[in-house]
């Protein structure tokens, strides 16, 4: 019996291509964890405890940025060593920041006039000037190092384009540091 050569390279292809999605199919689907699916008695139901849902570097606020969220930079050029922040699903809010202080008057390689910060959750369009929380003030030193964790942070569900702001000295409305980076 002869078989035509384009049949017999259409039946190859197909038979390769049938074979390809087999096996795509199986390594994507074998071990992966899916949303809303647990085994029973697993008290999760479908939410990762404890994942981080934000966690970015911090970088110090100058005189000339943006405002967001209605919430004005501070007044002075700010510098950073390190900084960082974490949000998690369970509610928990991790901030520290190394070194923050401002060069010159009035700070001198303090944070001058800054004695405790705070951090704030924004989320959404730069229009909505509400808070999602807002941390309690800790302490900053005088080399410009502090830490926040707050266990009860509120995390809402749905957060498009978060935003972290940390706050001088209970300052709701400015910002000496903000989620990012500066080189």
């Amino acid at each position: 019996m002869w078989i035509p050569r384009r049949a017999l390279v259409a039946v190859f292809v197909a038979g390769i291509a049938a074979l390809s999605m087999m096996l795509a199919g199986g390594a994507l689907g074998a071990g992966t964890k899916h949303p809303g699916k647990t085994k029973p008695g697993n008290k999760q139901q479908g939410k990762r405890q404890g994942a981080p849902l934000i966690k970015e570097s911090l970088a110090p606020s100058q005189p000339t940025d943006p405002s967001f969220h209605g919430v004005d930079p501070g007044g002075a050029p700010w510098v950073l060593k390190r900084g960082e922040v974490r949000v998690k699903s369970n509610g928990k809010l991790n901030l520290r920041v190394k070194g923050l202080v401002i060069p010159g008057d009035p700070g001198n390689g303090t944070p001058g006039p800054v004695t405790t910060i705070s951090a704030s959750l924004y989320c959404g369009a730069d229009s909505n000037t509400t808070a999602e929380d807002t941390s309690q003030e800790v302490p900053i030193s005088r080399k410009g190092d502090a830490r926040i964790h707050d266990k009860s942070f509120t995390v809402p569900s749905t957060c498009l384009a978060p935003v972290i702001l940390v706050h001088p000295n209970g300052d709701t409305t400015h910002y000496i540091a903000v989620d990012g980076w500066r080189l």
